[in-house]
């Protein structure tokens, strides 16, 4: 009970502070140096960085640890919380880089406590919940986040001793009719949800002329409506299925670019952000964990999340690039979400 503390712990900080910094406080200061599609590859190279370290960790260096993740990220987060220079930049870029990494152990952990899903997705959804509080009210104190945050972190060293999924998963079991609609149903979703979350603060900035306050208002109310969407989400489940449920995402999603010419409607916007990137986790999660054996959960949610998590955000980058509209490039990029609707219709 006491490591299951400890993990919905550290899942409420880690949220709160990863989010932020990811989300906002790292676009924020990169706005002045990098155009949108500059910034978008720089955080598809972060990933690549990221997946590429937990390759290795896995399967060549085995120092690339549980452990060291926790402790690199450990210093990082108080180095990051204290440093108000340029060198926070590359403090933060760094921080991405090993938290990708980390994200496999995450997933693993969350599997041990399994018979909890309950709690740890409630956990998960207070720190969205939280961190909409802080930036609405413009209470968030970086140091502070950076030492609990720490804090957090060392307190998993007493859950180092984690063993691997026995079953690894193989292309072979890859390599079936079922998962090309899985290709598009989940990872399609998932690119649009990455672009989503990574370029929102873009997005928000170069359509209107909003100042920092007001972006952080309108993430608070996408980060509420995350949290009220989360709530509701096993509800909906029960009374639409599963498919259906993808289907309302799907619609949602495909929503968004539409009102992305409107600022008068920036807060609806942040609510319909907010709602479909919860459902699409939630649905995502749901599918997998249900769908296969708890053995393949976790091969295949990493091989969705580094899919979803280098493509996606590259891609957008090159649309904004040649077309130097937000509203245009999400509005093509939304176009790959249609197949992905009649699959969920008519399969």
């Amino acid at each position: 009970m006491i490591a299951f503390f400890l993990y919905i712990l550290f899942e409420f900080t880690d949220t709160i502070f990863s989010s932020f910094l990811m989300y906002i406080h790292f676009p924020s200061k990169s706005h002045t140096f990098f155009s949108a599609s500059s910034y978008g590859y720089l955080i598809t190279l972060s990933n690549l960085l990221g997946f590429t370290l937990l390759l290795l960790g896995l399967y060549r260096f085995g120092f690339l640890s549980y452990s060291f993740y926790l402790a690199t990220l450990s210093v990082l987060s108080l180095l990051i919380g204290f440093s108000h220079s340029m060198a926070s930049f590359v403090l933060i870029f760094l921080f991405f880089i090993f938290h990708t990494a980390f994200f496999f152990w995450y997933e693993v952990l969350a599997v041990k406590f399994e018979k909890f899903e309950a709690l740890i997705g409630l956990s998960y959804s207070a720190g969205f919940f939280a961190l909409g509080i802080l930036l609405f009210f413009e209470k968030l104190s970086l140091p502070l986040l950076s030492v609990l945050y720490s804090v957090s972190l060392f307190s998993m060293l007493l859950l180092r001793k984690i063993e691997l999924p026995q079953k690894r998963l193989r292309v072979f079991q890859l390599k079936t009719s079922k998962f090309i609609t899985e290709v598009l149903t989940v990872w399609l979703m998932g690119e649009y949800a990455e672009v989503l979350a990574s370029m929102a603060y873009y997005v928000l900035k170069d359509t209107a002329p909003l100042s920092d306050a007001q972006i952080h208002k309108l993430f608070a109310v996408a980060l509420l409506s995350a949290f009220l969407s989360a709530l509701i989400s096993p509800f909906l489940l029960e009374r639409l299925n599963i498919k259906r449920f993808g289907r309302l995402t799907l619609l949602l999603m495909i929503s968004i670019p539409f009102l992305l010419g409107f600022p008068s409607l920036f807060y609806l916007l942040s609510t319909l952000v907010g709602s479909s990137i919860a459902f699409y986790w939630v649905f995502f999660r749901t599918y997998l964990y249900y769908t296969y054996p708890k053995e393949e959960y976790i091969g295949r949610f990493m091989f969705f999340y580094f899919s979803s998590h280098i493509g996606g955000v590259f891609l957008y980058s090159l649309l904004f690039q040649l077309f130097q509209s937000h509203q245009l490039s999400l509005l093509i990029f939304s176009t790959l979400l249609f197949p992905v609707l009649i699959v969920n219709i008519f399969s």
